[in-house]
């Protein structure tokens, strides 16, 4: 009983048992009760002869005294016998054996009082509205005198044909009852192995992911629960994957970019320890350059690590986005005009101040106008645009180089994605500039088309009036 197959196969069938149980059990008394009740209205077919003969047997008499004999002879015609003709001696007493087994016939007067019954029973008490509903008038003259009924119907006897068909039908039942359990059953095994047949596939590429097979998908066969339980372990086992691989690729990538450096540095000073290379000033700058190339990527590195595990520190305080573009465009503007780029300001007056670390703002802006300059030709132009939107302060950088291409443009903000191969650097500009900008409850951005430029913006909720 440990598999889900099996305790639903059970529970199928238990409840199915039950219900049979419930249905047979009222179907079979409800059988032996209709059916004495349809003998008793099949022996009152000769209830025409019957009151027949007690209408004459009240107009010979006068009262219904001595009419006890006469019911005594009266009987259900299914049983074969004679109506109406004892009190006048024909019957025999053989019949009247057997018209004691039949139904208990009486007489009641107009005033609904039993004035003579079969067994005699009930005699001298009224009967309730309901019972006299069901007795047959006997009127003599044009006026009512009496009445005849069967005033207990249910203990109708039956000949032995009767009773031999009512045992065919309770075994007939029986039968239907068990045939309808096994069948519930079958069923009960069928359904349950058919719902528990996804949660097995599952559970199988379950334990495939567990053991590191991070390719298992299961396939989708419903649209209810399960299928959407399907769909989930999809999704995770593919969020999974890409976590892996993005795990291979950051340990790949970083181990490639301190390589790099490293490999300069110690190449270059084993040269200058063989004499190869002399000891001078510009070689020592070559490598102090290497180093600062080391100690960026490790302060990229962590960074990234620390905005990951929201431990990023973030100073808030009020920035005017204003000055900031302006003080980012002073600091670049000598950059771009030695590459006959022009750098320049487009910032609407009496902007809102935004709430964030000032230095955070400015590094993100920093990378931004780096990778504007770096991509931009001599003759094009850098633009730093802030204005004010809907509830938050909008900063942008926009050139006119080469742009991005489409298949490179949703992979900008990756770490280690670099979209020319051959720039140097490790890649972790723009993923550090979402982070910050994330981390300030903002969201960036970026619009390229090739050869017309590329436009990057971040968008700051602006800071309340009331702070």
């Amino acid at each position: 009983m440990n598999r889900l197959w099996v305790k639903l196969s059970a529970a199928f069938f238990l409840v199915s048992l039950a219900a049979i149980g419930v249905v047979a059990l009222f179907s079979l008394r409800a059988t032996g009760s209709e059916f004495r009740q349809y003998v008793v209205a099949s022996g009152m077919g000769n209830q025409a002869a019957n009151v027949a003969a007690l209408a004459q047997y009240y107009a010979m008499r006068g009262s219904w005294e001595g009419v006890e004999g006469l019911l005594q002879e009266l009987g259900p015609g299914m049983m074969g016998m004679g109506m109406g003709r004892g009190w006048q001696g024909g019957g025999s007493g053989d019949s009247a054996g057997h018209m004691m087994n039949g139904p208990n016939f009486a007489v009641v007067d107009p005033a609904g009082r039993v004035v003579a019954s079969r067994t005699g029973e009930l005699v001298g008490e009224t009967l309730p509205e309901d019972a006299l509903s069901q007795a047959a008038a006997v009127v003599v003259g044009g006026e009512l005198v009496g009445g005849l009924l069967n005033v207990r119907p249910a203990d109708a006897a039956l000949d032995a044909q009767a009773e031999l068909f009512l045992s065919r039908v309770r075994t007939s039942l029986l039968w239907a009852a068990a045939g309808a359990a096994a069948l519930s059953l079958v069923l009960g095994i069928l359904l349950s192995r058919l719902l528990t047949a996804p949660l097995s596939e599952l559970t199988r590429a379950s334990r495939a992911v567990a053991a590191g097979d991070l390719t298992q998908r299961v396939e989708i066969r419903s649209q209810d629960e399960t299928g959407e339980l399907g769909r989930a372990f999809n999704d995770m086992a593919a969020s999974l994957a890409a976590a892996e691989t993005q795990r291979k690729n950051l340990i790949a990538d970083v181990s490639h970019e301190l390589r790099t450096p490293l490999t300069v540095v110690q190449g270059d000073l084993q040269a200058i320890l063989d004499g190869v290379y002399p000891l001078e000033m510009g070689q020592i700058a070559s490598l102090y350059d290497e180093t600062r190339l080391l100690t960026r990527l490790v302060d990229d590195l962590h960074d990234l690590a620390l905005a990951d595990a929201g431990q990023l520190r973030i100073e808030r305080l009020p920035v005017d986005v204003g000055e900031l573009a302006r003080a980012a465009a002073a600091q670049f503007a000598p950059v771009g005009e030695a590459q006959g780029v022009r750098v320049s300001v487009s910032a609407e007056d009496g902007l809102p101040s935004v709430s964030g670390d000032a230095d955070r703002l400015a590094q993100v802006l920093r990378n931004l106008l780096g990778n504007a300059l770096r991509h931009t030709a001599a003759g094009g132009s850098v633009v730093i645009g802030a204005r004010q939107v809907a509830g938050a302060v909008e900063l942008s950088v926009a050139d006119t180089g080469a742009g991005i291409t489409p298949e490179d443009l949703p992979h900008v903000f990756d770490r280690f994605y670099r979209g020319d191969k051959r720039a140097r650097g490790a890649g972790l500009g723009l993923a550090i500039a979402r982070q910050l900008v994330m981390a300030h409850g903002g969201e960036i951005a970026v619009e390229s088309e090739v050869g017309r430029g590329t436009r990057f913006t971040m968008r700051l909720p602006q800071m309340s009036r009331e702070l």
